[in-house]
């Protein structure tokens, strides 16, 4: 039963990943051709909207990236006039410049996100809720038990 059940996660994992790989692959390409911002840039840009001001390791937990490799993007972003970096205390902390606060629309990634499933129909979009909530169920339930098993 372990087994099968393992082999059903691998599957729909594998669905899962090559699913949100492709949307995501998609999503870059036509940022790129669209607009002047990456993913990444553009998943920054709406995390630091949203805190305001944060330090890469906080960005790094949020947006689930390695974390001198996100140093890197920001600084770079820092360079083409993006967002702006202070020292507080130890910490160096980020924020979107205020010239690039009134350019920036942070429904952009929306409108990309939204066009991506629109391509969908209504029952692909059942059958990938439905596998993702599967995989998220059994994988959350794999982390509780080994929570609760390592307490």
């Amino acid at each position: 039963m372990v087994e099968m059940f393992d082999n059903l996660n691998h599957r729909l994992y594998h669905h899962f990943s090559c699913t949100y790989l492709g949307i995501l692959r998609y999503m870059q390409k036509r940022m790129a051709h669209d607009t002047e911002y990456t993913l990444e840039q553009m998943s920054i840009l709406n995390m630091l909207r949203n805190l305001g001001k944060a330090d890469v390791d906080t960005m790094a937990r949020l947006i689930i990236k390695e974390p001198n490799t996100l140093l890197q993007i920001m600084n770079r972003m820092v360079d083409k006039g993006y967002l702006e970096k202070q020292k507080i205390g130890r910490k160096t902390v980020y924020q979107i410049t205020e010239d690039h606060r009134a350019r920036h629309n942070p429904e952009l990634f929306n409108d990309y996100a939204k066009d991506i499933f629109d391509c969908f129909s209504q029952e692909e979009k059942d059958k990938y809720l439905e596998l993702s909530d599967k995989l998220f169920n059994s994988v959350n339930t794999k982390l509780t038990n080994y929570f609760v098993e390592y307490e």
